[in-house]
Parts: structure tokens; sequence; C-alpha cells
């Protein structure tokens, strides 16, 4: 399914959905039924960004939810919305219209906890402690980024959408790193389980990892991960025994090689697969990266991004400006 914000999910569905609606509104006015917002469920976080949260518009931490909340709702609590296909559909933010220009795809994207939504935002409903980010960002080269890192500790303390997910650390390489990430977790209130149908984050270099799903997707480009990088080997560096390095590229917008980061940086990325619970890789060419990735296992180093690079001790996002 694609998670493209739940934006272009319902168009298929709208007509038919919103004869319906009205119907059952009608009945239900008629029959004298309350359509009040319910009681409080707390307090919920509304971020508004652009290209990949380059560029804040709006930053509410303390949004007030009730039972009648979505995700379209908040936003429309606090911002000027013009909205398509039957009001699923969010086409203009403040101004800001989705649509192409230069032969580049521009539209609103929105995630929950971290997490792209599989419905349309009108349909998803948010509570207190939730976290809320709306992004205008261009997809031409990634429409299907399933998961971010920049509400951490989200979804880990969280949750998502009411789901029984756990969470867990997998650890395929250095024990130290694993540690920190394990530390890390249980610090920002995150309770951890064995293994089962769980939020995952995978510990390892880029060897380590080489053969599970999510690095094979990475290595295919944002198109298949939604992940401005990929790993190359380092012409100049060999580990012990002559087995190859390899190094952190980041990606440009347009998926075009913009930095060599080199063996030593880290990556801290989320993906998902269709509805499946989203998984971390918490990485980098050397155990020196993956350590300074799970080093940046918290909210003021991801705040904010899609993705992060940890280069020289310096955190920044990806893609790459």
């Amino acid at each position: 399914m694609n998670p493209a914000a739940g934006n272009r999910r319902a168009r298929g569905r709208t007509a038919r959905a919103v004869g319906l609606a009205a119907s059952l509104l009608v009945g239900l006015i008629l029959a004298g039924c309350g359509l009040g917002p319910g009681k409080d469920t707390g307090e919920a976080s509304l971020l508004v960004t652009r290209d990949y949260g380059s560029k804040v518009l709006a930053d509410k931490p303390d949004i007030p939810a009730n039972e009648s909340s979505n995700a379209m709702r908040i936003l429309d609590e606090s911002a000027d919305l013009e909205t398509r296909y039957g009001g699923d559909f969010v086409q203009t933010v403040d101004g800001l219209s989705g649509g192409a220009e230069s032969g580049r795809s521009f539209d609103w994207f929105f995630s929950v906890n971290g997490v792209v939504a599989e419905r349309g935002s009108a349909q998803f409903p948010v509570e207190g402690g939730d976290v809320v980010w709306w992004d205008y960002r261009d997809w031409t080269d990634a429409m299907d980024v399933g998961a971010v890192v920049g509400a951490y500790p989200a979804p880990f303390s969280t949750g998502y959408d009411g789901r029984d997910w756990g969470v867990e650390v997998d650890c395929l390489g250095d024990r130290a790193a694993c540690r920190m990430v394990t530390n890390q977790l249980k610090g920002d209130g995150v309770v951890l389980k064995d293994a089962g149908k769980n939020m995952k984050l995978l510990v390892g270099t880029y060897g380590d990892l080489a053969d599970t799903s999510e690095m094979k997707k990475l290595q295919h480009g944002p198109r298949a991960s939604g992940v401005f990088a990929r790993f190359e080997p380092d012409p100049g560096v060999s580990a012990t025994g002559g087995d190859t390095i390899y190094g952190l590229v980041g990606l440009d917008v347009r998926a075009d090689e913009k930095r060599d980061f080199g063996p030593d940086a880290g990556l801290v990325a989320g993906m998902r697969r269709a509805d499946d619970p989203p998984v971390w890789l918490i990485t980098g060419g050397t155990a020196d990266g993956v350590q300074m990735a799970a080093a940046a296992l918290n909210p003021e180093d991801l705040e904010r991004r899609y993705a992060a690079v940890i280069s020289d001790r310096q955190v920044s996002s990806l893609p790459v400006p």
C-alpha cells in the first residue's frame, strides 16, 4: 500500500464515501444523536514543515486533543486548509499547494508518531501524547517513505494507531553500541520485549546488516527505502583480513550522490513495509560509526529529521541539501 501521507489512498473511494457519510450524518441529526467533540484525551504535538523538515512553518507542542480529533482536524485548527477529493486530500496549507513544478512532484505528507499513515488524515484519530508531523516535500524520487526518525522516542514510547506492537533491539554487531541503544530506549521509558511482531532497531555495521531486507532496500535507493543514503566500498580502507570497508554516501533530493561521509559515519534511519511494524537501522561503515549512530538516539539529535547521519560528531539530516 502506498503510504503517500494518506492523501492519495482515498481518491478512488471518496465519491462513494462522501455520499454515504452525508446520508449517515443526516440520519444522526434527525435521530437527535450528539456529535460533540467527546472527552479530552490530553495534548498532542503538531509540527508543520517543508522540504524534509528543513524549514519549520509551525511548531505547536500543546494542542488539546479529544475523542474526535484526527490528523487533518489538528492541522485545520492551526492553519488555513484547502482540500480535494471530498475533503480527504490536503491540497494547500496556508497558501502552499501541492502540484508539479519543473518536472518534479510536490505534496503534503503526514506521519503520526514517526510512522507514515496508511489511510487519509481525516480518518486517522489523534489523541493526547501523539506527535503529528505534516511536511511539504518533493516526492519524485521517494514517494514511499514509511517511517521517519524525527519524532523519537515515538513510536517506541507511544505506540502507533492502537496496535499491539512491542519493541526489540536486534543486535547483529558491536555489543557496546547495542548496550547504548538499549540503555537509551529504557531511559526514554521504552519497554523492550523478546522476539515477536515488534518494532525493531537493527544495530550493526553495513556488513553485519547486509543480508537484512532493510539494508537491501537501502542499497536500492530512496525509491525502495525512502532513505537518501547508501553504502559504497571505500577504496582507501580495508579491514583486517582484507575485507572491504563500506562508507556512507549521502544523497540529495534527486537521489544523486551529494557527499561521501566515509566509513566512520553513522546512520539512523527508519523504514516500513506495508502495514508491518517499522524497523530502524542504527548502523555505519565501522563499529565507530555504529556507536556514533547509537549515541545520536535522543530527541535533541533526531528532532525534525527524516533520517540522520552522524559524521565528525555532528548530526545532520537526509536528504543532503
